[in-house]
């Protein structure tokens, strides 16, 4: 089953909610209330007759699709279709996404998606706060503590699998924004279409996502 015969399935049945409630579960990073959430959902889909194969992992889907398409996210993309439009109207725009004006959008949007991807937030939370308490906050030449905090959670909590889903997830965003934000859509699309470095580090999406919760701890 499609993701989006899936919805619409559910809408007529009147459990769109339910895939909605179910977004919002896995916005909050509890891999095991997901979990369970997520088998709950499925089992009341089939309850009302709504089936197919792998229904669990097409109403994961379903529910990232449909939190990727509310209103916080096309905040964010129309910020991102506006200033590209105005670095278009001024000259060429190429290379704006690893600008740091470029990043800043892009670790708007890792941090968000993180979670949905996997990431166990509280896992890295507490992570970040026990790296926090052990090293100053400013040791050049190595960095300030919130880049190199992320490069320490960037290796500890390391999952290719939540990486390669944290890119496909930014594909989803662009494709989701794309007939209202066209420019936002291509960058979100070209940040997901980089390749999963095998050096978590070196991964920008991944790097910028662990930067803002580092950044969120150090202001506890």
């Amino acid at each position: 089953m499609r993701v989006e015969d899936l919805l619409s399935a559910a809408a007529a049945a009147g459990l769109a909610g339910r895939i909605d409630a179910l977004g919002d579960v896995l916005d909050g990073g509890d891999p095991a209330a997901a979990a369970e959430k997520l088998e709950a959902v499925a089992r009341e889909l089939e309850a009302a007759g709504i089936g197919g194969a792998d229904l669990t992992a097409v109403v994961a889907r379903a529910a990232i699709a449909a939190r990727v398409a509310r209103p916080d996210y096309g905040a964010v993309m129309a910020a991102i279709d506006e200033r590209l439009a105005g670095e278009a109207a001024a000259g060429p725009a190429a290379g704006w996404g690893d600008q740091p004006e470029g990043q800043m959008y892009l670790q708007s949007l890792a941090v968000a998606l993180v979670p949905l991807a996997g990431l166990d937030l509280d896992a890295a939370r507490a992570s970040a706060r026990t790296f926090l308490a052990n090293f100053p906050s400013v040791s050049l030449p190595f960095g300030d503590v919130d880049e190199r905090a992320a490069n320490w959670l960037a290796r500890l909590h390391d999952s290719p699998a939540v990486r390669e889903s944290l890119h496909a997830l930014l594909t989803r965003v662009g494709d989701t924004w794309a007939a209202e934000h066209p420019l936002a859509a291509g960058q979100a699309s070209r940040w997901g279409s980089a390749p999963v470095p095998d050096d978590p580090t070196a991964d920008g999406p991944w790097m910028r996502a662990l930067v803002a919760i580092a950044r969120t701890q150090l202001q506890l």
